[in-house]
């Protein structure tokens, strides 16, 4: 298809960016607070977990040292996926309006664009936690590319074939083989100061190991909430007493946890804690892209919008969930 350029269309393309950043800048972000954010130059991101070798011992004067191979955990993948938009004006119609009008429109448009970028970004993240739970996983977690990733690129679950939260009656490894069981998923756990302490201690004393069984630094430092649990976390985390008690006993939760809203969690009562931008990454593959031309099939003119991001899981333990629907 032929494209044919002027002043007006390079013009209005360079004020499409003015406005549609100006946009984007507008409002902040809250998966910015919950994933790792990298930049990425590929059509997918790729990492192998690998096993660590034997613990340090004492070596005696003179004596070899002991070698051992490194053992290859889970390979983990995730897709960079495309958003696009756009707009198309008659020849006629742009001949016949006034130009600024046109101009008003497109820059419009390109301010929407900003808008709904931050949303879509927000609402395919937030996808990680509403879908979470699903047994049979979920499109967020697809790494599969066909013809660009290998096979075994996960296609609705992680990396090891599990939901993203498992239950404890469906438990996993921490490396490919394992036979031990770890879960991270809570059912029937209403946010109370007993659940937060039961979770919490599972994740720094059951979950925080490595494939070896050596322990990992692993403090959840954040509370995610949906709106609708806004004020029963409030009083939880920076209540001094046992909320509801007429006894004057401390509140072991208070400070614990940072809270953290999040209107785009559509569970009204599900929560999870978890470590700020520690086991997932959301990568920026190519930012807003704005372009306006003059399309020589038709001579009509277009406005469009093309931008990258994709996101996954490279370590559950990290996070842990309560409350959410398995299918």
């Amino acid at each position: 298809m032929g494209v044919v350029r002027s002043q007006f269309t390079e013009g209005l393309k360079a004020d499409m960016y003015a406005y549609g950043f100006e946009a984007y800048d507008s409002l902040p972000p809250v998966h910015e607070q919950i994933f790792e954010v990298i930049g990425s130059s590929k059509a997918y991101e790729q990492s192998t977990s690998v096993i660590r070798g034997n613990d340090l011992k004492e070596k005696a004067e003179n004596e070899p040292i002991l070698y051992s191979n490194p053992l290859e955990g889970y390979t983990i993948y995730g897709k960079n996926r495309t958003f696009a938009d756009g707009v198309e004006f008659s020849m006629e119609m742009v001949e016949d309006m006034p130009s600024e009008k046109i101009a008003n429109i497109v820059l419009e448009y390109a301010r929407g664009w900003g808008l709904e970028t931050i949303r879509a970004k927000e609402e395919f993240a937030a996808q990680f936690f509403n879908e979470g739970f699903k047994t049979a996983g979920h499109d967020c977690f697809s790494a599969n590319i066909t013809g660009v990733t290998p096979s075994d690129a996960p296609t609705a679950l992680l990396y090891d074939g599990k939901p993203f939260f498992n239950l404890s009656n469906n438990t996993r490894g921490l490396y490919p083989g394992a036979t031990a069981a770890y879960y991270n998923g809570f059912s029937s756990s209403t946010l109370s100061e007993t659940n937060l302490q039961t979770i919490y201690l599972h994740m720094v004393s059951t979950n925080n190991i490595d494939g070896q069984g050596k322990k990992i630094n692993l403090m959840p430092n954040v509370l995610l909430i949906p709106s609708a649990l806004r004020f029963t976390a409030k009083k939880l985390l920076e209540t001094d007493r046992v909320v509801g008690s007429g006894n004057n006993d401390i509140n072991t939760v208070q400070n614990l946890l940072t809270p953290i809203e999040w209107q785009y969690l559509t569970d009204t009562d599900a929560y999870f804690l978890g470590a700020q931008k520690r086991g997932m990454k959301f990568h920026n593959r190519k930012p807003l892209t704005f372009d306006f031309y003059q399309n020589d099939t038709n001579k009509s003119y277009r406005a469009d919008v093309v931008v990258r991001w994709g996101a996954h899981v490279y370590d559950w333990r990290f996070w842990a969930g309560a409350n959410g629907a398995t299918s």
